[in-house]
């Protein structure tokens, strides 16, 4: 699906930093104007930084959906190639996880064919073991 792992991981924290940016009022192609260089920044970066570009991002989810009222809103997105969308705002925020996790398959997928054990990736998995470490 892709050449490398880093690609992979650049082009999930990329989407997913261009879906915050609309479901935060930035219109699409606003918002993805800057992909190309996010992407470039980002595949340079050691695990490490990646790890904490990522949390940083997580953060700045979890703050705008503690600041949501109504996570059910109404949510329009225009886009230049595929037109006008009206939606629900949790109907982005669930495609922007289930986007992830699709991806988080195929990292685990390219570490198996690698020689490398791959990672449970399961939503249930990571909930119980959420709850054994709180």
């Amino acid at each position: 699906v892709f050449p490398s792992i880093s690609k992979l991981m650049a082009h999930i924290y990329v989407s997913d930093n261009i879906w915050l940016d609309c479901i935060s009022g930035k219109k699409f192609d606003e918002a993805s104007a800057s992909a190309n260089q996010l992407r470039e920044q980002i595949e340079t970066k050691r695990i490490e930084e990646v790890e904490t570009m990522f949390f940083d991002l997580s953060g700045r989810y979890k703050g705008f959906l503690n600041r949501q009222e109504d996570i059910e809103t109404a949510f329009v997105l225009e886009t230049s190639f595929a037109g006008r969308l009206e939606t629900r705002l949790s109907d982005v925020v669930q495609h922007v996880v289930n986007h992830g996790t699709y991806h988080r398959g195929n990292i685990t997928a390219m570490l198996r064919q690698l020689g490398h054990p791959g990672v449970m990736t399961d939503y249930m998995l990571y909930l119980y073991e959420r709850d054994i470490k709180e």
